[in-house]
């Protein structure tokens, strides 16, 4: 028996009598648990080894043999080594108490009569609420524990999800967790500077219960064959560093900066010898990590998204933090140095035949019906920036709807993750954003002499492409897609529907001819593609092994640095 399969059932035997003990105590309704009762039922904590907690983790060698090793703590370390949090509950988890965003006074934000002053102060106190509540415990909690190891979380536990470790160029790397995400250019006074996103999320247990139904307790996932469902009260949150200085950005100044294990801080990129597809051991070669080479990483941006049946239509609530160093180098808490860009509910859908770049209309006068921004905190980010508006900080997304520094101009948080499906036998999941593929591109503002050319908001030509004119495919991503509900990818047209990503996708075994919702969770689609990849993989020879699809924030696989 290997090391790999020992650990993972001591793993299972540690964890599952703590599992059984998950519904006692006293529970809101009957069947649900508590965060006390699993507070107390994993006293050893949440982080069992049964998954790897990085890429190149010792423990699972057969995943990265062959492999330049550059993201194993050296012997001489003496800085934090990163543990996944993976003792999922195995029942359902209501922590209503805890979560004062869910009084009825908050039910005048998803209102249609609420005016918009209304709407900004309740926003505001909701967003503030989520962010204290994913902090508490998990910061600040002592001398010798780090901030965000929350394998022993003293308030509530939380948890991460499994399989963001197979991929040499973004894997997690081994000090926090942290996985790398989009390519980002600013423009500064100094100039464009490319830069790196680095990210971790965390998953409170009322959000993990339903990762559980996926990752099981010996370490291998469930595909799931059915649209999932996120429960009531899930909340997901997630930390999110950029690479260049607080010199060049000032509104990182006097926020957390870590030392990292990361790769080219400007976004490293592979050429794979054979002219087409890198395989896993050249990525690790061309694109190796470091905690030395390079400057630490700072905290530009914190997102949230909760499970709330009040936000109709999407049943979730995102919202984004930024860094605010400057406004609020006297806040004592460096994490809360941090200030609220807004928080979305929905898409502000455009009626059908109009276009998303330009409705609602006149939203800094006006306001939206399904979100807030916080106008003040994005003229502050801008405030550092150059003369490209695009790649300025506070650019948010398509018409202004929310978007951070780490996110892309033509799109918003829930455009992106209304996305979220189960990959298909092809690997094949829907674009993030339509640009991500042969698509027509999204948010486009047409030519007036010639309405089937123009250009989107970074600035990038498009074009009306396989009939799919510009409405049509902002009818679809800025569409509000239900939750657990399949993303659609189908247009009427004269002639009829037409999926316009190709008759018979997506491909899945069971010969379903949607796509399988995993309920706005990007993180749960990125994990289930690594993970299907290894087990593509696992009887394939090393030097073969090609990471096929890849998923990042801003931008897919083999894209370089453009606007954002």
């Amino acid at each position: 028996m290997d090391i790999t399969m020992i650990k993972r059932l001591m793993a299972v035997t540690a964890c599952s009598s703590a599992l059984l003990l998950a519904a006692c105590g006293e529970s809101p309704k009957e069947g649900v648990a508590t965060t006390d009762s699993i507070i107390d039922s994993t006293r050893n904590g949440t982080c069992t080894g049964t998954y790897p907690s990085y890429w190149q983790d010792p423990a699972f060698q057969d995943q990265w043999v062959g492999q330049k090793v550059s993201n194993v703590p050296p012997a001489d370390w003496t800085g934090p080594v990163y543990q996944l949090s993976d003792d999922f509950p195995r029942s359902p988890v209501d922590d209503a108490a805890s979560q004062q965003w869910r009084d009825s006074k908050f039910d005048a934000l998803f209102e249609e009569g609420t005016s918009q002053e209304e709407k900004a102060k309740l926003a505001y106190e909701y967003g503030w609420l989520v962010m204290e509540y994913i902090q508490e415990g998990n910061v600040n909690q002592g001398a010798g524990i780090e901030d965000w190891d929350v394998c022993n979380n003293k308030v509530r536990p939380w948890y991460n999800i499994p399989y963001q470790t197979y991929d040499p160029a973004s894997g997690r790397e081994f000090t926090h967790g942290l996985t790398r995400e989009a390519p980002v250019t600013f423009s500064t006074p100094q100039g464009d500077k490319a830069s790196t996103m680095w990210a971790v999320g965390f998953f409170n247990a009322t959000a993990a219960y339903t990762l559980g139904t996926v990752w099981q307790a010996d370490g291998t996932a469930k595909i799931p064959q059915d649209d999932i469902s996120f429960d009531e009260g899930a909340v997901i949150g997630k930390p999110l560093f950029n690479t260049l200085s607080p010199e060049l950005l000032p509104v990182m100044e006097n926020l957390p900066s870590w030392d990292a294990n990361i790769s080219d801080p400007t976004f490293c990129s592979c050429t794979p010898a054979n002219g087409k597809e890198c395989t896993l051991i050249e990525e690790s070669q061309q694109c190796p990590r470091s905690t030395s080479e390079w400057g630490n990483v700072t905290l530009l941006q914190f997102d949230f998204a909760v499970k709330d049946s009040r936000a109709q239509g999407t049943q979730w609530v995102f919202g984004t933090f930024v860094a605010d160093g400057q406004r609020k180098a006297d806040v004592e808490d460096p994490w809360k140095r941090i200030a609220l860009l807004g928080v979305m509910w929905g898409n502000d859908t455009p009626p059908e035949g109009q276009l998303a770049y330009n409705h609602p209309v006149d939203v800094k006068i006006n306001g939206f019906q399904e979100e807030v921004i916080f106008w003040d905190t994005v003229d502050e980010l801008n405030k550092y920036g150059g003369d490209d508006v695009m790649k300025q900080m506070g650019h948010l997304g398509c018409n202004y709807r929310l978007n951070g520094p780490a996110d892309n101009a033509n799109s918003s948080c829930m455009s992106c993750h209304g996305t979220a499906s189960v990959p298909d036998k092809n690997l094949t999941t829907p674009p993030l954003l339509s640009q991500f593929s042969a698509l027509t591109k999204e948010c486009v503002t047409p030519n007036a002499a010639n309405p089937t050319v123009g250009k989107d908001r970074s600035g990038a030509a498009a074009t009306v492409n396989n009939g799919i004119g510009f409405a049509e495919i902002d009818s679809i991503y800025f569409a509000n897609t239900p939750a657990a509900e399949p993303f659609n990818m189908t247009v009427e047209t004269g002639s009829g529907p037409v999926n316009i990503m190709g008759e018979g996708v997506p491909a899945y075994d069971s010969g379903r001819t949607s796509w399988i919702s995993l309920d706005y969770s990007l993180q749960l689609s990125i994990s289930l593609t690594q993970w299907m990849q290894w087990q593509d993989h696992s009887d394939d020879p090393v030097e073969g092994r090609i990471h096929m699809k890849e998923i990042r924030r801003g931008y897919p696989a083999g894209v370089g640095h453009k606007a954002e």
